[in-house]
């Protein structure tokens, strides 16, 4: 594994080089494969094109995410910028140097990707969905929506490379489990999903991470040994982010699942379907700008463990507010207005 490293490395000081003048861009890109992009921008996008959808992303994003983080416990993975300044494989004259950036300092271990894994399954079912929705028989619309799949995650993945927070090997792991979650989730139906599932999928999400905690814990190892990294090898103490750790993950997975099965089936809804698109796009844009919001809100990171019960209530709320309370909104007239009832 040591020469998979050095050759990662030596990849990612490359990269530094061919791309010195765009590290905002690189910035960016990391950013758009930002797990919480599925929850905060995917979801509402898809939720009010085509209900199925958006639930499925939410679906597909938090056991993706759920999986990553035990993944990461488990394989105990490094991350460059903490890797390149400990190991043996170097000398202190022939130590290479690798520039850190404020999105660098990722505080949860390295393997697989969680951006690569993430983002990579939300995406296959957004384009897949699409094309089997659209019902687009074009092969050259067909190519052309899955190159755009592969540019994108190429994209995200360089980025990640780039700013030293993964080796390549982690990012490729990452897509190939993403896209396989993405190919089992694709062929199950939403419909037939109830309240009972979302809350035990919530619980599940909890109490496995807990659980793989304390196995961690009584065989002598520490699980937060990868926050001690980052705090100790970050370029900045300030580009290290609480929001960034494996438990903050865990916990917006289970707060998304909790929330929308209580916006799905104990709160009051309306109907959508028959709203026009004019609204639709309403609804998406008002859904959006509260979605970067609230993710814009700093929440106070003491005591902890208030801290990550404010997180949990932040994302049930969110999802109450996008399910139940957007769709109320309806500032253009439509011949075929949504009646008020209980969605599946």
């Amino acid at each position: 594994m040591e020469a998979v490293h050095v050759m990662g490395v030596t990849m990612i000081k490359r990269l530094q080089f061919w791309f010195k003048n765009q590290s905002e861009f690189m910035l960016f890109l990391s950013h758009v494969g930002d797990p919480h992009n599925a929850f905060l921008f995917y979801f509402p996008l898809a939720f009010f094109l085509h209900q199925s959808v958006g639930k499925r992303v939410v679906w597909v994003a938090a056991i993706a995410e759920w999986l990553n983080a035990v993944f990461k416990l488990i394989l105990h993975g490094e991350r460059p910028y903490w890797w390149v300044q400990e190991s043996t494989a170097y000398t202190n004259a022939t130590r290479p140097h690798l520039q850190q950036f404020r999105l660098t300092c990722e505080t949860g271990p390295g393997s697989p990707s969680g951006h690569a894994m993430v983002t990579s399954a939300v995406l296959y079912i957004l384009v897949s969905d699409y094309l089997f929705y659209s019902k687009v028989k074009s092969v050259l619309m067909r190519v052309f929506s899955w190159t755009m799949f592969c540019v994108v995650m190429l994209a995200v993945n360089l980025s990640r490379c780039y700013i030293a927070t993964h080796f390549p090997h982690q990012v490729i792991a990452g897509v190939t489990v993403g896209v396989m979650i993405g190919q089992i989730f694709n062929s199950i139906s939403t419909m037939t999903l109830t309240f009972k599932h979302y809350l035990a999928a919530s619980v599940v999400f909890m109490t496995t991470m807990l659980m793989t905690f304390g196995v961690i814990q009584a065989i002598g190892l520490d699980p937060m040994w990868s926050v001690s990294k980052a705090q100790q090898w970050c370029a900045q103490s300030k580009w290290v982010y609480l929001d960034t750790t494996l438990f903050y993950s865990i916990t917006r997975d289970a707060s998304s699942m909790f929330g929308l099965g209580i916006a799905l089936f104990i709160l009051p809804q309306v109907n959508n379907t028959g709203h026009s698109m004019a609204n639709c796009v309403v609804h998406i844009s008002i859904s959006l700008i509260v979605s970067h919001f609230i993710d814009s809100y700093k929440l106070p990171h003491s005591p902890i463990m208030l801290f990550y019960l404010l997180a949990f209530c932040k994302f049930v709320l969110l999802f109450i507010f996008i399910v139940n309370i957007v769709p109320r909104i309806n500032f253009f007239s439509n011949n075929n207005k949504g009646s008020e009832k209980k969605m599946s």
